[in-house]
């Protein structure tokens, strides 16, 4: 069948296209920052506290609304951490990696849309960061947030 060999090739295609990122220099600047924070003794406790303090955040708001002192109390909490966690200059250059290599696979997203949008109704987001289906990088938990969310 011609579809299924389509198919196979578009796949094949995308995993090229893949295998080209993976192998790029901002790939490569993203790895090293992310091994030196997974050696960083301080970031790993901070990011450990983080995840922790977002969770409580999250359940505190759903249990009782945002305007409610233990929910603040928590928000603060949490913002208290990602404020520490920001002091560690090795967050900024993994930020820095992490948004470079986002760029580039919201750019070969954003081509594909331009180009099928014309024939194909394809919906596309306000922010380049964001997918048409309102989900994020998907990384927020890495180092305690990527700054969109």
């Amino acid at each position: 069948m011609q579809t299924v060999d389509q198919r196979m090739t578009i796949l094949d295609k995308a995993q090229q296209l893949a295998g080209l990122l993976a192998q790029s220099e901002e790939m490569q600047r993203f790895r090293q920052a992310e091994n030196k924070i997974n050696r960083h003794a301080d970031a790993q406790a901070l990011m450990f506290v983080v995840r922790a303090k977002r969770n409580a955040y999250s359940q505190t708001s759903l249990r009782h609304g945002y305007e409610h002192p233990a929910t603040e109390k928590a928000k603060a909490e949490y913002d208290d951490v990602l404020n520490r966690i920001a002091q560690i200059p090795l967050i900024d250059e993994y930020k820095e990696a992490q948004d470079e290599v986002n760029d580039i696979v919201q750019g070969v997203l954003q081509t594909i849309v331009n180009t099928l949008s014309s024939d194909v109704p394809v919906e596309k987001s306000e922010d380049p960061g964001e997918s048409s289906s309102g989900g994020g990088c998907g990384s927020c938990g890495s180092a305690g947030g990527c700054g969109r969310h």
